[in-house]
């Protein structure tokens, strides 16, 4: 399994256009979880900012194409899906 962090923003029409609820935020990652996970992948975690129209959601998956054919069962659009690797603190003593 490898990780990937996925961007939107409502700037480049990746966002919903009006400001979305946390409410209307949480249905449409719920609706990505169940995209991910019939892809063999699965959402870890995202930080948000709905005022804003952002979002970074790290996922797990297979690799990039399992991401993007999630997002787009879902009718969600992205502006870029990067494979990432962690480092933590301890990583750096």
């Amino acid at each position: 399994m490898k990780y990937f962090i996925d961007t939107h923003d409502r700037t480049r029409n990746s966002f919903p256009a009006e400001e979305a609820s946390q409410e209307q935020f949480l249905a449409i990652y719920s609706g990505m979880d169940e995209a991910l996970l019939s892809e063999g992948g699965f959402l870890s975690g995202a930080h948000v900012n709905l005022a804003e129209g952002k979002a970074f959601c790290h996922t797990a998956a297979a690799d990039e194409a399992a991401v993007a054919a999630a997002h787009e069962k879902i009718g969600l659009p992205y502006d870029s899906i990067t494979q990432v690797h962690r480092v933590s603190g301890i990583d750096l003593r």
